[in-house]
């Protein structure tokens, strides 16, 4: 992800005249450092520690967004007109096929997620929450949030930590 470019969204801009997020201090001076034009590996160049951690913090918020390169316009010829796909006869079809476990609101819980373990873990919380900001589908962010339940566990005790986790996990 070094070559990447991040901008800040309008959620970021805001968050950076009120401190409302409750960043560290370090992930804020992220926030700021990120202008859309220079890459993760300028970012990196200026030595700030765990900036990983700090960007899929500040990504997992919404509080920036990846910088998505404009292609030039290329002149070709058309293109083909491919027919549309046929669906299966209904005697193949399976009656009972569901879609990919793919959740919509993951991207909220994991914001939700990330603010309610900042209170928990501060400026550790992007590098214990790093397999729940990798997750894909409800059954990894409810595997990371086992282990993230593990963790909590230690200071709260095995029935508070599964209680403040509750709510933070989609239904698979």
């Amino acid at each position: 992800m070094s070559s990447g470019v991040f901008q800040k969204t309008e959620s970021g801009k805001a968050e950076i005249a009120r401190r409302q997020a409750g960043l560290s201090p370090a992930t804020r001076t992220v926030l700021i450092m990120v202008n859309g034009s220079d890459a993760v590996s300028a970012l990196m160049a200026r030595g700030l520690p765990q900036l990983q951690g700090h960007l899929d913090t500040l990504l997992a918020l919404g509080l920036i967004e990846p910088v998505v390169a404009r292609a030039t316009p290329v002149v070709s010829a058309p293109p083909a007109v491919t027919p549309p796909p046929v669906a299966p006869p209904a005697s193949e079809r399976r009656p009972n096929a569901a879609p990919p476990a793919a959740v919509p609101h993951l991207d909220t819980l994991r914001r939700k997620a990330m603010v309610h373990l900042g209170n928990h873990f501060g400026p550790d919380t992007p590098l214990v929450a790093q397999a729940l900001l990798a997750a894909r589908t409800a059954a990894e962010f409810n595997a990371a949030l086992d282990g993230i339940e593990s963790k909590l566990a230690i200071y709260l005790g095995r029935k508070q930590a599964a209680r403040e986790l509750l709510a933070l996990r989609p239904a698979t």
